[in-house]
């Protein structure tokens, strides 16, 4: 079923009176910019950063202080595989982050049915999470009840829902207390990458066309002959038919006249200014030219890390946690974890070194140590290695008093 259809039946005939954030102003609205993108440099921005983070995988967990348990729930099951039926995990996250950096907001709606026990207690039981995509949103409350969002889709449809029961994930936030965008009033403040993105585009643009016209115009010839229209027509013409059986570039003629040569030379444009103004875009998106061009080493991918990644990855486990599990859920540790492994990005020497550390420990098993070199697990290998030089913190005043002759409980001998 198409999503929009689901909520169009979920919240037909609903009716809702909207009160603004900021006492007497219009409902929050947010507007969708879309200049930047007809640039392919900051969509290679954004794709490298969606591409990474489509290699998130998304567990339901439970914590209990330091003890993490993961649940084989719907939550867990879904994000397996397909979180909905037209997208596998990667796809999912990966649109959901195209929307968050075009859109400064992203929304996701979790589909649910209400599940009733014998005991007459119920739940949710997730069934799909759909990104949406509105191109215009009201936030406010309806009746002075609860908060609502109403959304506006391209096709000319609105609907209307209960806010909390949206995931709803923002970037580069502004003084508004609601939704991201830039500015203080919610709307996509492009307004200084759009310039820089100009004059980008004017550099590359002028570029050939300045080396094609060095290349063409070599000077000016001024005919001094006095003739009649027509006369001069026909000597501009036989002109012309001379430069155009020209194979050399030299010009034979009989008329009289004045040749001035024209230097046009192609403009020299520093890598400087070019780096100046690719920079721009890159620290909006906190991507920096290694990792646009993949030739990037442990320490750059790090830094990329946390300046694009981590911050995705905190805002999604709080916001998904949030809406789909209750206040008791949340108290008793329920919550969803987003792993992205970093070791893959380590170099040779870092990740000898890890290895060596968790044989040592016994924080990897064999076959775990085996996947990060890309060698295939074997048979035993998934067992633990620690070394007699370390143990267990909670035995150590037991071995300490041992070695000293001290009796557990008693006193020296």
């Amino acid at each position: 079923m198409n999503v929009v259809n689901y909520l169009k039946g979920v919240f037909k005939g609903k009716e809702s009176v909207y009160h603004s954030w900021v006492t007497g102003a219009q409902p929050i609205f947010t507007s969708f910019g879309k200049d930047i993108y007809l640039s392919d440099y900051v969509n290679n921005a954004i794709d490298r950063i969606a591409s990474e983070i489509g290699k998130i995988e998304l567990k339901s967990v439970v914590q209990k202080g330091d003890l993490l348990q993961v649940q084989n729930d719907d939550i867990t099951r879904l994000f397996r595989f397909k979180p909905n039926p037209l997208q596998t995990t990667s796809d999912f996250f990966s649109n959901v982050e195209w929307l968050r950096r075009k859109y400064c907001n992203a929304f996701i709606y979790p589909q649910y049915e209400i599940i009733t026990l014998p005991n007459g207690q119920q739940f949710k039981r997730y069934i799909a999470f759909y990104p949406l995509k509105p191109n215009a949103i009201y936030i406010g409350e309806n009746n002075g009840r609860a908060w609502e969002i109403r959304m506006d889709f391209d096709d000319g449809s609105s609907y209307t829902l209960p806010y909390e029961d949206l995931i709803h994930l923002k970037w580069r936030r502004g003084a508004s207390t609601v939704v991201g965008g830039g500015d203080d009033y919610g709307n996509v403040n492009n307004y200084d990458v759009i310039r820089t993105i100009d004059a980008l585009d004017k550099t590359i643009q002028g570029l050939p066309k300045s080396i094609e016209a060095s290349l063409q115009i070599k000077g000016v010839y001024s005919a001094k002959t006095l003739a009649d229209q027509s006369k001069l027509g026909k000597i501009r013409d036989d002109f012309e038919s001379h430069i155009t059986v020209s194979k050399s570039g030299i010009v034979a003629t009989d008329l009289a006249g004045e040749f001035t040569p024209a230097n046009i030379k192609a403009p020299e444009i520093s890598d400087t200014a070019l780096k100046f103004l690719k920079s721009v875009i890159q620290e909006r998106y906190g991507v920096s030219a290694a990792i646009l061009s993949g030739d990037y080493d442990g320490a750059q991918h790090s830094a990329f890390y946390q300046t694009a990644i981590e911050e995705f990855i905190m805002q999604f486990e709080q916001a998904m946690g949030a809406t789909l599990f209750t206040t008791r859920e949340q108290d008793v540790g329920h919550r969803v974890k987003c792993y992205y492994s970093k070791v893959r990005y380590m170099a040779t020497s870092d990740k000898m070194q890890l290895a060596t550390l968790a044989k040592e420990t016994g924080i990897m098993t064999l076959n775990q140590i085996n996947e990060m070199f890309g060698v295939e697990p074997f048979e035993g290998g998934n067992r633990r290695l620690q070394s007699l030089n370390f143990m267990n913190i909670e035995e150590i005043d037991a071995y300490q008093k041992s070695k000293a002759g001290v009796k557990v409980g008693g006193t020296n001998e």
